[in-house]
């Protein structure tokens, strides 16, 4: 009996477990909370947040946006009236007028008034917050500190966040795509018609607030399960099989804790002797260097890739493996055949299959067909490293923004795991799905000096748990005292992995912390038993951060 009551409760724990944090949403706000006048339409959804319609026929949009996914919250107190042609509604934090029957909202026609830390305010269209505290931005990729050494030598330019000195934010939702309501939601263009679509803020300084008035609307933070707050090895080298075998085991000796094991993208095909002419590696289909993509592992690296996800398991480690899916599926691939008949494609063809994130019937054949057999065989989160065009078939939707929807969703709606993913910022939302990977750093100074400031604005979008290259990624001074102190940042980071390339003659890059001297390896190792014991309080705030919206 008592084992019975033990395996009810343990079954009760593990569903609970999961569907406490399952992401449910209602985009139809209260009809209690609806203000209509003609093509206008308000819809009070917080003291201090109000929504503002208009379109050119009256026809209002209920459907979620890409941000916006929850409407339906408790009703607040309001009133609102009519005076001398102007409708008024009037909460505890503001007064909106508007001038009924006027049109579109212009600084004419539409005003609201509030109270800013005993300061009266006044908003009207086409104001210009001046003090916006930011966000974040998608990538640090070829950041050095602040500047950007790649392309444009510029410093880094963030977004702007939900927190402003001003007191107050606007979002104009107007442009950004809906989500249908099928079972699994899909992005929809807006309908081609005039509108506004304007979400309103205003907090004084009262931050903490204006965070919980975004995440009620846009979606709770994601809170990734507890092993992400622990530490992960991660390093761009082609490794085997028992040289991650080796490694695991060195962490062992030398009593470094380790979780999380990121297998890079040699995980999979990169090279075959026939995809070489003259000396150069050729274009796939798709027009990519080939083997870029690839979504077959390499048995000479791995065998039996079952066999070592089964070991990886037995050793408590979480595996997460590298995806550059813009290549899609191409002939070569294992999966060709069953992906080709699936989407109506002759495999004798040898036609490949694009890569189409925001056509449902491909990414629902991609993933049961492709990664879902490997979920299975152990694989249990995906880093996705997508680095090639910002737009895709449908305009407004960001190829970054709808991998992190997808993959995230994808596995909230299966329920067997927590939801985690890998993968660059998307944009506003994308809080909603994390964690983040914020891309390939020089290594020096300047860019450990960056990334606490980096880390904590995100925040101000609910970005909260970006995930650095602990050390950087290339081309600097790793030096045993910039490391050290890199580690002791990612110890109080959001995430500690450490991580860097193999590229050209980057290859001495050493990343294992026994391989220093011994003052620094000991430094090093107490920071990340430090961390490891306060994983649970990390794993507890991370919590809170989904309760209140503060990260």
């Amino acid at each position: 009996m008592n084992r019975i009551k033990h395996i009810i409760i343990f079954g009760f724990a593990f569903l609970f477990s999961n569907f406490v944090y399952a992401q449910e949403y209602n985009p139809i706000a209260k009809q209690d909370a609806v203000v209509q006048a003609g093509n206008v339409r308000f819809t009070v959804l917080t003291p201090g947040l109000i929504r503002m319609e208009w379109t050119e026929d009256a026809a209002f949009e209920d459907r979620a946006s890409l941000v916006f996914v929850n409407r339906n919250l408790p009703v607040p107190e309001y009133r609102k009236e009519t005076k001398g042609g102007w409708l008024q509604i009037k909460t505890d934090k503001f007064t909106l007028k508007y001038k009924i029957d006027s049109g579109r909202f212009t600084d004419k026609n539409l005003r609201i008034e509030f109270d800013s830390d005993g300061t009266k305010q006044q908003w009207k269209p086409g104001m210009e917050n001046t003090s916006n505290l930011f966000g974040t931005t998608r990538t640090l990729d070829g950041f050095d500190g602040t500047i950007m050494r790649w392309s444009t030598k510029k410093p880094i330019t963030l977004e702007p966040g939900i927190l402003s000195r001003d007191g107050w934010v606007l979002i104009d939702d107007s442009e950004k795509p809906l989500f249908d309501d099928s079972d699994w939601p899909w992005v929809v263009a807006r309908p081609n018609k005039d509108r506004q679509d304007f979400y309103f803020f205003c907090y004084g300084s009262d931050y903490k607030t204006a965070l919980k008035d975004f995440t009620s609307v846009a979606g709770r933070i994601a809170l990734p399960p507890k092993f992400a707050f622990g530490i992960w090895w991660s390093r761009y080298w082609e490794y085997t099989d028992w040289e991650l075998r080796e490694l695991v085991d060195e962490f062992e000796i030398h009593d470094v804790p380790l979780d999380v094991l990121v297998v890079d993208m040699d995980w999979h095909i990169t090279s075959k002797p026939e995809w070489y002419k003259d000396g150069k590696k050729i274009q796939d289909q798709a027009g990519e260097g080939i083997g870029w993509t690839g979504f077959t592992w390499n048995r000479n690296y791995f065998p039996d890739p079952k066999i070592f996800l089964q070991w990886t398991e037995e050793k408590g480690l979480q595996v997460c493996l590298n995806l550059h899916p813009a290549s899609g599926i191409q002939p070569h691939e294992e999966k060709y055949t069953e992906m080709a008949r699936a989407m109506g494609i002759d495999p004798n063809s040898k036609k490949y299959i694009p890569f189409d994130i925001v056509n449902k019937d491909f990414t629902e054949n991609f993933l049961a067909n492709v990664l879902h057999p490997m979920e299975a065989d152990g694989v249990d989160f995906w880093w996705l490293d997508w680095q090639q065009w910002s737009t895709t078939n449908i305009p407004g939707v960001n190829p970054t923004f709808y991998l992190n929807y997808v993959f995230f969703s994808d596995m909230e709606r299966r329920n067997e795991k927590r939801p985690l993913i890998f993968h660059r910022y998307g944009g506003l939302g994308n809080h909603r799905y994390q964690i983040g990977f914020s891309g390939d750093a020089f290594i020096n100074w300047k860019s450990l000096d960056y990334q606490p400031y980096f880390t904590a604005t995100a925040s101000n979008v609910g970005f909260g748990f970006w995930s650095h290259d602990i050390g950087g990624h290339m081309a600097g001074e790793s030096t045993p005292e910039l490391y050290t102190r890199w580690i002791q940042f990612g110890a109080f980071s959001p995430i500690l992995r450490t991580h860097c390339t193999k590229a050209g003659n980057q290859g001495g890059i050493e990343r294992r912390i026994w391989a220093y001297p011994l003052e620094y390896f000991y430094a090093m190792r107490d920071a990340f038993q430090l961390r490891k014991a306060l994983l649970p309080y990390i794993y507890t705030a991370a919590r809170e951060a989904y309760d209140t919206g503060i990260s």
